[in-house]
């Protein structure tokens, strides 16, 4: 079985704690003490951007200290559109002491906030929103929780599963989706199944409906039950998910790949190919668009 959750902690407790190890040279790697948030969506808030009425939209969420002991932090807006372009980031709110903090805010707020965006026409299916917080420590030193291309800043790909917090939330934009019987063509390198968001298991790939869990998909693995209907498949399998009409978003969600071995592709309703996944890609919303015609 292959088990390194303890290996991954440590790596990932290097980055919050001082500490100093010799690199084999003359140079010395200095560690110092970071910061990171633990981001939740307020139950009931929405989970996914419409792109024709996200002016009006409110997204509701609450921003609190999961490690670390910095004097305050600043609120960043990213967006990042379906071309890979990226704008700001953007500080929302600034200097904030306490925790946890609420917060509502609205898509006008957002669209305001970058001068690239000048209405809701410039929203496209697939562009993803993203808000973290940037952490001011005693020392002055800023600790951005991503980069400006959206890439995490801190080390350990599994940083996101300790003690369940969420680190930055992204929210996809959609438009309503074409419906029909859409095809899933699910590959596993290692031949052991999916390991998403955990060393043995994990979640599948989730199609979020109108904001509700409807459907999940993935390769069962030898290891531990998962928590959906899994194909018992090791290496290769196939399943078909279903959009009704009427649906106005649909978002896919991918946990993530543990070892580097998970690869997939989508498949719309008239067989079209409309995104493929390699092994090693970062976990997230999926840019999967087919707009209802």
């Amino acid at each position: 079985m292959k088990n390194l959750k303890i290996i991954t902690f440590v790596l990932a407790f290097c980055v919050i704690n001082i500490a100093c190890e010799n690199d084999g040279g003359d140079s010395v790697i200095g560690y110092k003490n970071g910061a990171l948030g633990n981001l939740t969506i307020v139950d009931g808030s929405a989970t996914s951007i419409i792109n024709t009425t996200f002016a009006t939209l409110n997204l509701e969420f609450n921003v609190d200290l999961a490690i670390g002991n910095p004097n305050s932090y600043d609120l960043r807006a990213l967006y990042q559109t379906v071309d890979g372009d990226f704008y700001g980031p953007v500080t929302l709110d600034a200097g904030v002491t306490t925790f946890p903090k609420d917060y509502v805010i609205t898509g006008a707020e957002v669209i305001n906030a970058f001068a690239e965006l000048t209405g809701p026409s410039d929203l496209m299916a697939g562009d993803i929103l993203y808000f973290y917080p940037a952490f001011t420590l005693s020392d002055g030193t800023v600790v951005e929780t991503l980069t400006s291309d959206g890439s995490t800043n801190y080390y350990a790909a599994d940083f996101n599963q300790i003690d369940n917090n969420t680190y930055f939330l992204q929210y996809a934009v959609s438009c309503a989706p074409q419906p029909g019987t859409y095809r899933v063509e699910m590959h596993d390198s290692y031949g052991d199944g999916w390991q998403t968001n955990d060393a043995n298991g994990g979640n599948g790939l989730q199609l979020f409906l109108d904001g509700v869990l409807d459907q999940e998909v993935g390769l069962c693995n030898p290891y531990v039950d998962v928590p959906y209907d899994c194909v018992d498949e090791s290496s290769n399998g196939t399943a078909t998910l279903t959009i009704p009409n009427g649906v106005e978003t649909a978002v896919w969600f991918y946990p993530g790949d543990e070892y580097g071995e998970i690869s997939f592709e989508i498949y719309g309703p008239d067989d079209q190919l409309l995104l493929a996944v390699e092994a090693g890609s970062d976990g997230g919303p999926l840019s999967v668009i087919l707009c209802a015609e």
